[in-house]
């Protein structure tokens, strides 16, 4: 009889799959024994894959395969048995570690032992139930045993020993000494190797080769020399230092200066020979990362190299895959988001929460650490977080950098330099690349007014600016402001304008975000201050600390110092009671002052004067924040050990200030979508609100909660010029 382990592959067929991908692995992650500390790890690994699978061969789950009969029953237990075969070739430390990566590939430690945990008579009774199962097959699997010695030359390079031919008698089950033992050491912190680096490893690899190659991915992408991608006629010196610096780096340069390209030439430069490093790109906001994966598409000639991961990046894969069929674009979309979430595609784009999730155990976590390993790791931007999510990151950034030997380019605009010192010296950071004062000022593009009153007085000289043709960014602190700032224009009849804030159902944020190049006027809040290549004449902008004032003057002359011009930004002195609440009004009132002191803002005094606003490092409040978090993760991280997953209700998900809702106007239409199930389709209906907004609208009974499609909708008046019109806000940005 021939075994199967799907309705249309052979077990061997599969096994030797899983081997294909696991010979990719090994070459792309070269380096993981030692970093583990288990010079035969992969022979581990080989063995793991040779046998995840043997269970399957049980007459009840053979059955299965081409009925809708449901056998009720994991065939990792029953596979996990053939580890005995091993213990002329390993210690008992290593058999078990084996035997608990092939017994958990499916389910986690508690799954199992809430399950299948063989503790009483009727649960042993059913084991042996099953086990028997295997019985008309064993004869042919005890034969698989022969091609050990071939596969491992083929896979991993060099022969290894038969297994034991053992008989049907000899199989018992190793639950109690693989999975309770684990799950009793790990209670009582009694840690060993398989609780750290080496099972996160063990459980990682296994589960990327058996998911590939049940995917029909046979091999893991390469990188590209991204050198080789750009044209210019001479790199600057940002770009030429950064091409030659080996390990990990910091660069500060203007905006418009090229660093996102000086970023990928310092990554050609610390990749392996075949370009096996995974390269990952940390940026803060949605629409900056989806810009990012539409240009370096474009720029690596391929969707299939670069993956993409925010909460909204399913939408935004469906959205450019969309076509007449919804069927054929679900699909589609699906294969494409499965992907990107193995160890497949060599450019992955993400926010920092995707980054700091593994670090707090949710399901996949050691895939996702596992692919992190030898990483080439760029963030862009980091001065953009708040004192919370900068010392997770920070944290996170630590262990990765010291335990998984990951290398780290950080790069701003806009550094304050306590962040500079904090970070270079927890990551233990040498290399900084930056411009010397005369080439900084060959970036000067703006002339600095400040002007002493309020945005609402002056909308009309905004008017005039647009009325002579040139093209107006305005910035203000709160969506409520935006709101009316651009209904004021509305009513002035101005053309070819828009409104970008937090607050659109992702249909509407998609439209805007497609023409925020080709306005007459862009009205924004903090979403358009990182990582957008947008370029406006002149910004009329709300007080702010220096940091975000500097990033939102980015987006206007852009690339003027290439001509020597220079365009005015204009700050009011005068912004809204709410303003309190996002920003801090000493850093604002510093800002303001500095400023004065400037017409033209040249490029080499921008470091000495956000240095002089955040002379003070963090406020007291913050300082707080960041030391209480860092005290919580560290202690939370002491929990997190592989074949264990954490709950979905956990810390990491109380990190999120926001809530998922749906407009009350659009109820009928997403309704009809998840009864249709064009899910993809439903969530373009679906925008975030923070949770004291929720709970504010919750307390007004504008709330309601659609059990069948597990909603909240919302009774709030939204326009698609406008988004959700909100009152009484403490805090909404972004």
């Amino acid at each position: 009889m021939v075994i199967l382990a799907k309705p249309n592959e052979t077990l061997m067929e599969h096994t030797e799959n899983t081997l294909k991908v696991f010979k990719c692995i090994k070459e792309c992650y070269p380096d993981v024994p030692k970093i583990c500390g288990v010079p035969d790890f992969w022979e581990h690994l080989f063995y793991i894959l040779f046998f995840h699978d043997f269970g399957k061969a049980a007459v009840g789950f053979q059955n299965s395969l081409n009925s809708n009969n449901y056998w009720g029953y994991r065939h990792e237990i029953l596979s996990a048995c053939f580890i005995i075969s091993l213990n002329d070739i390993f210690p008992e430390v290593t058999i078990n570690a084996i035997g608990l990566t092939i017994i958990t590939h499916h389910k986690d430690v508690k799954k199992l032992r809430k399950d299948y945990q063989i503790k009483n008579k009727e649960a042993k009774r059913v084991f042996d139930e099953k086990l028997f199962e295997l019985k008309p097959n064993f004869d042919e699997l005890i034969s698989y045993l022969n091609l050990v010695p071939k596969l491992s030359e083929k896979y991993l390079g060099y022969k290894l020993k038969t297994p034991n031919n053992i008989s049907f008698e000899d199989l018992r089950s190793v639950y109690n000494q693989t999975v309770l033992n684990y799950f009793k050491d790990f209670k009582i912190g009694n840690y060993n190797e398989l609780h750290g680096i080496y099972g996160y490893f063990l459980k990682g690899f296994m589960n990327a080769c058996d998911y590939l190659a049940s995917g029909s991915k046979y091999e893991i992408l390469s990188a590209v020399k991204n050198g080789d991608l750009y044209t210019f006629d001479s790199l600057r010196k940002t770009q030429l230092i950064a091409s030659k610096t080996k390990g990990s780096s910091f660069l500060i340069a203007p905006t418009g200066s090229g660093k996102t390209e000086a970023s990928f030439l310092w990554a050609d430069n610390n990749q392996t020979d075949n370009f096996s490093k995974r390269i990952f790109y940390v940026l803060p906001f949605t629409a900056s990362i989806n810009a990012m994966y539409n240009r370096l598409v474009k720029d690596l000639g391929s969707d299939e190299l670069v993956g993409i991961s925010h909460g909204k990046a399913s939408y935004f894969i469906y959205k450019s895959v969309e076509s007449g069929d919804y069927d054929e674009s679900n699909f589609e979309t699906k294969r494409i988001q499965n992907l990107t979430k193995k160890i497949y595609r060599p450019y992955k784009i993400l926010t920092p929460f995707q980054l700091i999730k593994f670090f707090f155990g949710v399901k996949g976590f050691e895939m996702g650490l596992s692919e992190l390993t030898n990483s080439l790791l760029i963030l862009d931007e980091i001065h953009a977080y708040d004192a919370r999510v900068t010392c997770l990151l920070l944290e996170s950034l630590k262990i990765l950098k010291s335990k998984f030997d990951v290398d780290i380019f950080i790069m701003s605009a806009t550094l304050p330099s306590f962040l500079k010192n904090l970070f270079s010296k927890e990551l233990d950071i040498s290399n900084f690349i930056s411009l010397d004062s005369k080439e900084l000022d060959s970036f000067t593009r703006h002339k600095v007014n400040i002007i002493n009153n309020c945005i609402e007085n002056c909308c009309d000289k905004i008017l005039n600016d647009i009325n002579s043709g040139k093209k107006v960014l305005i910035v203000c602190n709160t969506v409520d402001k935006a709101q009316f700032i651009y209904e004021w224009f509305k009513e002035k009849d101005v053309d070819n304008s828009a409104l970008l804030h937090s607050r659109f159902i992702l249909k509407d944020r998609e439209r805007i975000e497609k023409n925020l190049d080709n306005l007459n006027l862009l009205i924004g809040t903090q979403a358009i201050e990182v990582s957008l290549d947008i370029d406006y004449d002149v910004l009329y902008s709300e007080p702010a600390p220096l940091d975000a004032l500097i990033q939102r003057f980015g987006r206007v002359n852009r690339r003027g110092w290439k001509d020597d011009i220079i365009k005015q930004v204009n700050i009011f002195k005068i912004g809204s009671d709410n303003d309190k609440y996002i920003y801090n009004q000493n850093l604002v009132n510093k800002t303001l002052d500095v400023l004065n002191n400037f017409d033209i803002l040249p490029e080499s005094k921008i470091q000495e004067i956000i240095d002089h606003v955040y002379s003070e490092g963090y406020d007291s409040k913050n300082q707080e924040t960041f030391d209480e978090v860092k005290l919580s993760f560290n202690r939370l991280l002491k929990n997190i050990v592989p074949f264990i997953n954490f709950n979905k209700d956990n810390d990491f998900y109380n990190l999120f200030d926001s809530y998922e809702v749906v407009p009350q106007k659009f109820r009928e239409e997403y309704l009809d979508e998840i009864n249709n199930k064009r899910y993809y389709k439903s969530m373009s209906y679906c925008l975030s609100i923070s949770k004291g907004q929720f709970f504010k609208l919750q307390k007004d009974n504008n709330v309601e909660f659609d059990c069948n499609s597990n909603t909240y909708f919302i009774d709030v008046k939204y326009d698609s010029e406008l988004g959700l019109k909100l009152s009484d806000e403490e805090s909404t940005i972004l």
